[in-house]
């Protein structure tokens, strides 16, 4: 198997000690990616700042986030670009040697124009997000030195029809140091336990495919939009679950559940790598990209239809065993192939040959 795109590793990592670097995302929640590429940077000793749309929040603080941004999508024709000239300033005095946008849907190709009157540094965007997030495709029109995408049909698609930008594939990953195998309590385990457990946002597509899995010990963590109606009474958690809470629902569960939202055509969310780190045995819907990161049926479980998902779910549960075997491979290889200072490393050596030559 060819992994030559993800090849930098720890060692390769040093080379961008000291390295000046900007990531502009949207909040740095613990857990969130942008927390993870933040304190994956430091790791490799590069000097990071990270700039969000929280960064400098309205003085009316008891107001809900939701609602901000509800006024500023109504109120103003383009609300990214409201604390540009912040960021801006920001990007003037710290002369980074690097810009990273995350996601790139919520900078503005005017944003970036305005960068670049001020700054030499590369700007290179990771989009780690699938192609119903592109919103105003700015990620198209911002005339990026590189954007690295997560989806093998957008990186063909995109590489082949625009020529203003390089289009990359770069997965997502797991941070070994979050992602990890906890031990449950056995409070935890009445929390917890279940036969199987899916974490991320419920909507229509996902909760018609688990209202099929009638039945089975199920439990859903994540956001829940209040417009949606829950057909599956009892078995939503009402939270979201974040660091070693989100570890303990994976140990907890005896199958991890994930379906792939609809538009990744060929790509990976992050749970495929976050479940894998934790050594939670996975089963998830598969898509060609899979066996480039995974070996199906050794390192995680796949189905293709909701038919053999329900199967899957019998035949892996008969079979604790071989689900402990697979789960512990798939962590293996995930704390070895697909860790966050891999893929920032693949990142800076593009945008900085020179120091990834020394």
């Amino acid at each position: 198997m060819d992994t030559s795109e993800e090849a930098p590793a720890h060692g390769q990592a040093r080379r961008f000690a000291g390295v000046r670097v900007l990531v502009l995302g949207s909040n740095a929640d613990e857990d969130s990616f942008e927390w993870h590429v933040e304190s994956s940077l430091r790791r490799m000793g590069c000097e990071v700042r990270l700039f969000h749309d929280r960064d400098g929040a309205s003085s009316v603080a008891s107001l809900p986030r939701k609602a901000l941004n509800k006024i500023a999508q109504t109120v103003f024709r383009e609300p990214e670009r409201i604390g540009e000239k912040r960021l801006l300033r920001l990007v003037a005095a710290l002369e980074p040697e690097v810009i990273l946008v995350l996601l790139g849907s919520q900078v503005s190709p005017k944003t970036i124009a305005g960068i670049r009157k001020i700054s030499r540094a590369p700007i290179l965007c990771w989009c780690q997000d699938q192609l119903s997030t592109l919103g105003r495709q700015y990620l198209l029109g911002s005339g990026y030195d590189a954007v690295f995408v997560k989806d093998r049909y957008m990186q063909d698609l995109f590489s082949r029809m625009i020529r203003s930008t390089t289009f990359h594939y770069l997965p997502e990953a797991c941070n070994p140091l979050i992602h990890r195998p906890l031990e449950l309590s056995d409070e935890g385990v009445a929390t917890y336990g279940c036969e199987v457990m899916i974490a991320g946002t419920l909507y229509y597509y996902r909760q018609a495919i688990l209202q099929q899995l009638d039945g089975f010990d199920i439990k859903i963590w994540g956001r829940r939009p209040d417009w949606l109606i829950d057909r599956m009474p009892g078995r939503y958690m009402g939270r979201e679950v974040r660091g070693d809470d989100k570890v303990y629902a994976m140990r907890g569960a005896k199958i991890c559940l994930n379906t792939l939202h609809y538009a990744e055509v060929d790509g990976l969310n992050c749970r495929a790598f976050e479940i894998a780190g934790c050594g939670g045995f996975q089963l998830i819907n598969g898509v060609a990209v899979l066996a480039e990161h995974f070996e199906p049926s050794v390192e995680i479980a796949v189905y293709q239809t909701t038919d053999e998902l329900r199967d899957k779910i019998r035949y892996y549960l008969d079979r604790p065993e071989l689900m402990l075997q697979i789960a512990e491979r798939g962590r293996v290889r995930a704390h070895r192939d697909h860790t966050y200072e891999q893929r920032l490393a693949r990142i800076l050596q593009l945008a900085l040959p020179q120091a990834a030559a020394v």
